[in-house]
């Protein structure tokens, strides 16, 4: 296993058994701590934030969150609407009716792949304009969307 995917699988795992949960400025940035500003902008940043202004790749990395947060919702909510009706035998005995929720669901599927390709191509852009490599967002992967969100 190459040395850069190990360290992703700890990280991976580690998020995922919460040991970052509960880490201090968990989810904020904070402009007082500008070691990751360049410093010829840092006066810059410090008068945007007093005025409540955020730079650009702040706006964007808010704008990919809700984009993110929104493809999942949208895909939870189908995946569950999709298991609702599988379990309707009434429904599911209908050739014409099973075929639909099944078309649904792929319905689904399609426009959540075609979201987070979206996305993938606003982090990649935002990785160009984010100040230090340590703010920079990996690509998702759809197989880890589907499971994350428990998704055959």
């Amino acid at each position: 296993m190459a040395f850069d995917k190990l360290i992703e699988e700890k990280l991976k795992q580690a998020r995922e058994e919460g040991h970052f949960d509960h880490l201090p400025k968990r989810g904020r940035l904070e402009f007082e701590d500008d070691s990751d500003v360049p410093e010829d902008e840092r006066l810059a940043y410090h008068l945007m934030k007093n005025n409540g202004y955020a730079p650009d790749w702040i706006e964007d990395d808010k704008t990919l969150r809700r984009k993110l947060h929104d493809a999942r919702r949208l895909l939870a909510r189908a995946w569950a609407d999709y298991n609702r009706k599988r379990q309707q035998p009434e429904l599911m005995s209908n050739d014409r009716t099973r075929r639909h929720i099944e078309w649904d669901w792929r319905t689904a599927r399609d426009k959540f792949e075609g979201m987070v390709a979206d996305i993938n191509k606003d982090v990649f852009n935002f990785n160009l304009r984010a100040p230090a490599l340590a703010l920079h967002r990996f690509p998702l992967r759809i197989a880890e969307e589907y499971k994350a969100l428990g998704i055959e």
